[in-house]
């Protein structure tokens, strides 16, 4: 126990080397998040279900639109304990007075899960990429960003009930952010990894009726970001800001299962 307690430990205390070396500020912020979305499904043959979701998110603790998010998607349960799937979700940027710098992601999802007692275990790795519309330095910015996002979760069917309890704990891990150098037209490109956000939620799910769904949740969300600035005109490092963030995110959806 206590070996798995300081491994844990230093995987929540793992930050990216070459970034921690040239540090120049730090940034500290919270925010209160909303999310309302809703999802349909529709198996179109035996395991094979077609998936497509909407979802409006909130931010400046509620007070405005952050994004709009529609997705596409297919999934495959290949066996009782394992699922495979594919997805692309368009992203529209909200910034005051317009709709900005769209991204366009695709995901690739494997979970498996099994069932001890009334308890639920699922793990979920996502494979994440994502593309910017906008221009930037490939060594300020990662375009495309590629993310792998592990969800570890667990839920309870309650004894005749509708209410389905659960918790989930999800870290992401950048595979290409950009290390830091000194001077990007000089130093050769190359790439860093670190964990960057850690995500604990509770929640729970609704049955309406046998086709539609309410989900109620609540995630506590630690992202850790840098923010690299070069001199554009001769390449030289001139700040590298690490931005910590904890966002209260409370979210609703509805699922509609056909």
């Amino acid at each position: 126990m206590r070996k798995l307690l300081i491994a844990f430990v230093a995987l929540l205390t793992t930050v990216s080397l070459s970034a921690q070396n040239v540090i120049t500020g730090v940034t500290n912020q919270s925010d209160v998040r909303g999310r309302v979305g809703g999802d349909f499904e529709w198996e179109i043959v035996d395991d094979l279900s077609l998936e497509a979701s909407l979802e409006m998110r909130l931010n400046n603790n509620l007070a405005s639109v952050d994004r709009l998010q529609t997705g596409i998607g297919l999934e495959y349960k290949t066996c009782k304990y394992f699922n495979i799937g594919a997805d692309y979700v368009l992203i529209n940027i909200h910034e005051p007075g317009a709709w900005k710098r769209p991204r366009h992601r695709a995901n690739l999802n494997l979970e498996g899960n099994i069932k001890v007692g009334r308890f639920e275990f699922a793990l979920r790795e996502r494979f994440q990429t994502t593309f910017r519309t906008d221009s930037v330095n490939r060594y300020e910015k990662m375009n495309p960003e590629l993310i792998l996002r592990s969800r570890l979760s667990a839920e309870y069917n309650i004894r005749h009930s509708r209410w389905t309890p659960y918790l989930l704990f999800e870290l992401h891990n950048t595979l290409n952010s950009p290390a830091v150098v000194l001077n990007y037209k000089q130093d050769p490109y190359s790439v860093d990894n670190y964990i960057t956000r850690y995500r604990a939620g509770v929640g729970a799910k609704f049955k309406v009726t046998r086709n539609h769904r309410l989900d109620f949740y609540y995630y506590f969300d630690y992202d850790r970001s840098y923010n690299i600035d070069y001199k554009g005109n001769k390449g030289d490092l001139k700040s590298v800001v690490q931005e910590n963030e904890i966002r209260h995110i409370f979210g609703i959806s509805y699922k509609f299962k056909l």
